[in-house]
């Protein structure tokens, strides 16, 4: 019976357990593909802003008058 109760007690703190680590864990993975995705964004804002700069200046080339 003792063998019992302790084997309840301690499946019951396992499961206690689990319910405290589990959300944490989905958040931090959560937390990391966020990031990443943010990276990507990153790289691929300073991609455009750098074809932007390169476009600005071919057109301020056109834009010159020309002797």
């Amino acid at each position: 019976m003792r063998y019992l109760l302790l084997l309840v007690i301690l499946a019951s703190v396992l499961l206690t357990s689990c319910e405290f680590f589990i959300p944490h864990t989905s958040d931090a993975l959560s937390q990391s593909s966020q990031t990443e995705e943010l990276q990507k964004q990153t790289k691929l804002i300073e991609r455009q802003t750098e074809a932007l700069e390169q476009l600005s200046d071919s057109v301020e080339k056109l834009a010159q008058p020309r002797n």
